[in-house]
């Protein structure tokens, strides 16, 4: 990384000249044509190049460029005020254009720019690894002295795929933990009240073993959350938890659901800015898109999903502040955060940001180590927020309205690239019979189990969704009809094992399946009529099977 923030250094270095001596035209045809037309153009390229100075640490050229668009900035709106300005831009320009001179000399700057490298940028804290884990390797404790909650709790996180261990005392899980190590405890506080202090400080204690800690607890006192707060506990959840609620933390905390690597679309109309922070951001954990052009934006977006957007404010013809607006004109955009790179971060600047519907300002004078960990922060949050926001608050699958728009893009996609998509319809078995003998709370059950089976059985590039009621719809891009027949049927093996027991009698169920491919459909609302129809197939074939629309 140090290689090439030298080499953006020696670039810049090596095209100052030329860009000083564009910088100079402009600012003549300014002052002598006194238009608003040359005032502005002149403006443009001291802000560019301030900006990339400014990225690069070149901060006393950056420094002088500031000044420099202060004085001429209030010019666009009053150019009458131009003739009291000249004489302060004269003198800057010429200081500019003296120290030129005075390093003809090229590997005196080239001097400057390795020996000052070690000023760019701090040792960056190393990234966390970020490699989502499977819920199958999560390791977890569940401490509680009552063991008849600590059972059902126990096999409630049992269904859903996770290895528990049960303890009754912080003693007997200590032994254990000397030996073998967990990826998270729950600790149930409520038959432990007098010992909440002991509580806290063993929970304090387990996270210096990277080992997180949920509480569980009937208490809502400030006192007990600040302790947790304290303590470094990762949630601090009111009783009767929600084992829905329960199993989401869950996969929050871990990241499960989290898609990797991250992305992130970055528009500058300067190519070597842009390069600079794609070097900068880029690793194997964040793909970076950058490009310069915004009128190209949309077309991008076709086939990449950002996690952030990163814009310029100043570019020509165009506002980076425009081109925020346009994206949260679009619903699918509205939980991406929008963050402005920019050398003008003056209060005026960080208002209208947040009045155009972005979040965030940073200065092109930041140190790169913390634009790094700003970005990588709204990342995180921004994606917390849209997991929330698009899904189903039941099974945890993608709401309708986002498992539709999943498959609308997924028939783009297979519009433009010439990729199938195969949708299958999933509808449970006697859902109804399900409901009226065990109860809606065990039927829940049921839905819940399925959800998460299909999000545990299919890509991270395929989408699972609630259609309604007791019916799924899963979207599979680039697949081949085949393959997900199979796939289906393995997993419909896997939820006939599936066993749920209610006041000691055990049940099973089952569902039926219907399958449509594009490859014979070129609207979505056929594609999904013909893979409801092959449903409705199945089930009058006996249920408890999949049937593939034989359409051509």
């Amino acid at each position: 990384m140090e290689q090439k923030l030298a080499e953006f250094r020696i670039t810049f270095i090596a095209e100052y000249s030329d860009k000083l001596a564009m910088l100079t035209k402009l600012w003549l045809n300014a002052r002598t044509s006194k238009t608003l037309d040359a005032v502005k153009k002149f403006r443009f390229e001291v802000h560019s190049i301030r900006g990339s100075s400014a990225s690069l640490n070149f901060l006393a050229l950056s420094d002088l460029l500031c000044l420099i668009e202060e004085e001429v900035a209030p010019c666009e709106e009053k150019i009458n005020t131009l003739n009291s300005v000249i004489p302060f831009i004269d003198r800057h320009m010429n200081t500019m254009i003296e120290a030129t001179k005075n390093n003809p000399n090229p590997l005196l700057l080239l001097k400057e720019a390795t020996s000052t490298l070690s000023k760019l940028r701090e040792p960056q804290k190393i990234k966390e690894e970020i490699n989502s884990p499977s819920y199958r390797d999560i390791k977890i404790a569940l401490i509680d002295d009552n063991k008849n909650t600590s059972v059902v709790n126990a096999k409630l996180l049992t269904e859903f795929g996770f290895t528990i261990n049960q303890f009754n005392s912080i003693e007997q899980f200590e032994e254990v933990f000397k030996q073998n190590r967990f990826n998270l405890v729950l600790i149930d506080t409520d038959n432990s009240i007098n010992l909440s202090e002991k509580i806290f400080d063993f929970a304090a204690k387990l996270k210096t073993f990277d080992t997180d800690v949920f509480v569980l607890s009937s208490s809502s006192s400030f006192e007990n959350r600040l302790s947790a707060v304290r303590s470094k506990v990762k949630e601090y959840l009111l009783k009767p938890v929600n084992i829905t609620t329960l199993v989401s933390k869950i996969r929050k905390n871990f990241k499960i659901d989290i898609i990797r690597p991250y992305r992130i679309l970055l528009l500058d109309d300067q190519a070597l800015e842009g390069s600079f922070y794609k070097t900068l951001l880029e690793d194997e954990h964040v793909e970076v898109l950058a490009i310069s052009q915004a009128n190209s934006i949309m077309t991008e977006l076709e086939s990449f999903h950002p996690d952030v957007f990163l814009l310029d404010i100043h570019m020509p013809n165009i506002s980076g502040l425009e081109v925020a607006m346009v994206l949260r004109q679009q619903a699918k955009y509205d939980y991406v955060p929008i963050i402005f790179l920019t050398s003008d971060d003056g209060i005026k600047t960080k208002l209208e940001v947040l009045e155009c519907g972005a979040d965030d300002v940073i200065s092109k004078n930041t140190p790169p180590n913390l634009i790094v960990q700003q970005v990588d922060s709204r990342i995180q949050r921004g994606q917390e927020i849209r997991y929330l926001a698009s899904r189903d608050s039941l099974t945890g699958v993608l709401n309708h309205g986002q498992i539709m728009e999943a498959a609308a893009h997924s028939m783009r996609l297979t519009s433009r690239q010439q990729t199938p998509t195969v949708i299958v319809m999933i509808d449970l078995d006697h859902f109804k019979e399900v409901n009226d003998k065990y109860g809606h709370v065990n039927g829940d059950k049921v839905l819940i189990s399925l959800g998460q089976l299909l999000l545990q059985s299919v890509r991270y590039t395929d989408h699972v969704g609630r259609y309604g009621g007791e019916e799924f719809m899963v979207v599979f891009n680039n697949a081949n009809s085949k393959i997900i027949e199979n796939k289906i049927n393995e997993i419909l093996t896997a939820f006939l094992h599936i066993n749920y027991t209610v006041n000691k009698q055990s049940f099973n169920c089952s569902f039926s399946a219907g399958l449509a491919s594009s490859t014979h459909h070129q609207k979505l609302n056929e594609l999904i009529n013909s893979a409801d129809v092959a449903l409705y197939k199945a089930k009058n074939a006996g249920r408890s099977q999949i049937c593939v629309d034989e359409s051509k």
